[in-house]
């Protein structure tokens, strides 16, 4: 696994820089940042990351005014366990510094910034540079990709943040549906976005970060979420995006293991250090071959329950 090599650079606490990259976000709900009631009912949710929409769930002629309610709300309101975070508008807007300059200038700061609709890694290279002006310390986000560009430029995007000052990279959003617009591809056909959901699981994974799935834009058909939500946890995604409270209970039950799946894991592994103590290297565990990489799969099954208890 690469790490990220900015991290040797900072100043902070590297604790406090493993706390954001350690932290679980299974179910990210929007809520439109210029109405401050349904923002205030994500402490009634037991949600594990809440972003406060400055970007799509915004008209143009309102950011203003979401920008004064979303500071209102962090003054005001207890967020109890769920994370607080604030999603700017693109580098692409026009208006992401604008964003930016209010929201880091707000005396109350979220835990984490989600910037979407990153393309380029000189994008990456201007989103450091606004924020080193504003800001002493190094900001956590989580980026969006969003578009076939952006899922060309994935590595070198990701490689940019790493190097950044004052940048955190925490995890990677698919835009689905952005994404299936550009590449002209059908939002029903799961087959439009198998490749780019793989890749950034990928890319992710292989540089420690949070590989977050795409919203389930069909938020009455609870049953195809769940499925879907399944899928997701299998392709080795942490967490989904999601846009309705009766959404959250179902997303954060998917990727969290179950009960069963715990009881095997354990299971396995004991089989596997007692094979490993007669001598024996690979061996049939319920019917199946079992090797290292079979035991390692096993044990992030284990790990993610500590965290689930």
């Amino acid at each position: 696994m690469l790490s990220c090599p900015r991290l040797t650079n900072f100043s902070r606490n590297l604790a406090s820089v493993a706390k954001y990259q350690s932290r679980k976000r299974r179910a990210l709900m929007y809520m439109p940042g210029d109405d401050l009631r349904k923002i205030s009912k994500a402490s009634t949710l037991d949600l594990d990351l809440a972003v406060l929409d400055c970007e799509d769930a915004v008209a143009m002629n309102n950011k203003t005014a979401a920008r004064d309610v979303i500071c209102e709300a962090l003054q005001k309101l207890d967020f109890g366990r769920t994370e607080r975070g604030i999603r700017v508008n693109s580098v692409s807007s026009g208006i992401f510094e604008s964003d930016i300059s209010c929201f880091l200038n707000n005396p109350c700061q979220p835990d984490i910034y989600m910037i979407p609709k990153v393309d380029t890694p000189d994008e990456c290279v201007h989103i450091n540079e606004v924020v080193s002006k504003i800001s002493p310390d190094p900001v956590p986000i989580i980026f969006q990709t969003e578009s076939a560009i952006g899922l060309i430029n994935l590595h070198e995007i990701i490689k940019t943040f790493c190097a950044s000052s004052h940048i955190i990279p925490v995890a990677i959003v698919f835009g689905a549906d952005d994404y299936v617009s550009d590449i002209n591809g059908l939002r029903d056909d799961i087959n439009a976005v198998v490749y780019a959901r793989q890749k950034i699981v990928t890319h992710a994974r292989a540089y420690n970060l949070q590989p977050i799935d795409r919203v389930h834009i069909e938020f009455k058909d609870l049953e195809s979420l769940q499925l879907e939500s399944y899928q997701g946890f299998g392709f080795g995604f942490t967490g989904k995006q999601c846009i309705h409270p009766s959404q959250v209970p179902i997303i954060q039950e998917a990727f969290s293991p179950s009960a069963s799946q715990v009881e095997y894991a354990r299971s396995l592994i004991n089989s596997f250090n007692e094979n490993q103590a007669a001598g024996k290297g690979a061996f049939t565990f319920r019917g199946k071959m079992i090797d290292r990489p079979t035991l390692l799969q096993a044990q992030n099954i284990v790990d993610m329950y500590k965290e689930y208890p």
